[in-house]
């Protein structure tokens, strides 16, 4: 990075907020038109994801270089949300969590909007990727994740599966895979994505997403494994299905059948907004959507009628859903997706609604005791 780019940046960061370019990512199964406005008219490639202050690089059969990367919204300057990390990366994640994750923001959080249910997929656990780098390039973290179901149209099958029934065995599953996807819904109990709540998906648990808009944060990893070969009729390629195996037997191995398989899931994993009541005020209020207890990232939704004076132990990322108003001096409206540095989000920090109420998701990484194991 130049020194002139390292300049504007420090003026950015003496403002506490790092804004983002909303990111579009490619992948096998299509848009309902919710994020980009219309259905992107892809042949093998739709637009269903935003990916927002990501470090991460999407995982697909014909790679684009840094797809998935986050860019500061800065006119006059192209900065990678990566690249700023590497030049200060203390000022905007604290040395803490900087040295425990390194450069790189450890949550990806995302914005799902799937026409179709998405294909019955599995993803790594850390363990995984750390003892089995070869079937895992490019990745250092597994993929524990959450969903919060938004305010939206829910599409046409707004049910998700997650889990396994009891009793299916690592050889049930094989030939259920090997039958089809009918087959393998057999197997895996479903709830409805009810708008407004939420559910958090383990690494190793075999889950089938529906048409729900929804709000994901995830581990900053790109890991996956399809247990399911076709998709509205399209044949998918084995690198889509299995990337990193040789074959959708041998990646079987690492499904998690002991977590998958427990009779409660869909109760144990459900996703219920918790006010947090200290922070209930005439100008707003506060609930936790992912709840510190998920130990590897965390969320609130904020609501904001009048003022709410915030204030956070760590950096965190703001995603504006509804209304307008203004943050650190900077405007917010629907859409808006930023970083509120380490230096600023410890400090007390005023949100200000401009008319109806200003709705907010504010996501927060991991502690830094949460990376032992995956320390850079």
């Amino acid at each position: 990075m130049t020194r002139e780019a390292e300049d504007l940046l420090d003026r950015l960061l003496d403002t506490g907020v790092v804004p983002f370019r909303p990111t579009y990512v490619r992948r096998f199964y299509r848009d309902g038109g919710r994020l980009r406005q219309a259905p992107s008219p892809g042949k093998s490639f739709w637009y269903p994801e935003r990916w927002i202050a990501s470090t991460v690089s999407a995982v697909n059969p014909h790679p684009l270089p840094g797809e998935g990367q986050s860019w500061l919204a800065i006119r006059s300057r192209p900065i990678s949300f990566r690249q700023a990390l590497e030049v200060r990366g203390e000022r905007i994640l604290g040395s803490a969590l900087l040295q425990a994750c390194g450069a790189t923001f450890p949550i990806l959080i995302k914005i799902l909007d799937p026409a179709e249910p998405i294909p019955m997929h599995f993803h790594a656990r850390d363990e995984d990727v750390r003892r089995h780098p070869h079937h895992f390039p490019g990745q250092r973290f597994g993929k524990d994740e959450a969903y919060y179901f938004l305010p939206s149209p829910s599409g046409a099958i707004p049910y998700a599966h997650v889990g396994l029934h009891q009793g299916v065995t690592p050889e049930a599953l094989a030939r259920a895979v090997e039958l089809g996807p009918h087959r393998l819904r057999e197997l895996s109990p479903c709830f409805y994505q009810r708008a407004g709540e939420g559910f958090f998906v383990p690494a190793g648990v075999p889950h089938r997403p529906g048409t729900a808009l929804a709000l994901e944060v995830q581990q900053p990893s790109d890991v996956y494994v399809l247990l399911e070969r076709t998709l509205g009729g399209r044949r998918l390629p084995p690198k889509q299905v299995h990337p990193g195996f040789r074959s959708l037997r041998e990646a079987l191995r690492y499904v998690d059948f002991q977590r998958a398989s427990d009779p409660e899931i869909l109760a144990r994993y459900r996703l219920v907004p918790e006010p947090i009541a200290h922070s209930r005020s005439r100008g707003g209020e506060e609930a936790w959507i992912f709840p510190p207890r998920l130990v590897k990232f965390a969320g609130k939704r904020l609501v904001v009628r009048t003022r709410f004076q915030s204030q956070e132990t760590g950096p965190y990322v703001v995603l504006v859903w509804r209304g307008r108003g203004r943050l650190l001096g900077r405007r917010l409206r629907p859409g808006s997706e930023m970083l509120i540095t380490a230096e600023a989000a410890v400090q007390p920090h005023l949100y200000e609604a401009d008319g109806p109420p200003l709705e907010v998701f504010k996501l927060f990484a991991p502690e830094p005791s949460a990376f032992q194991g995956n320390r850079p």
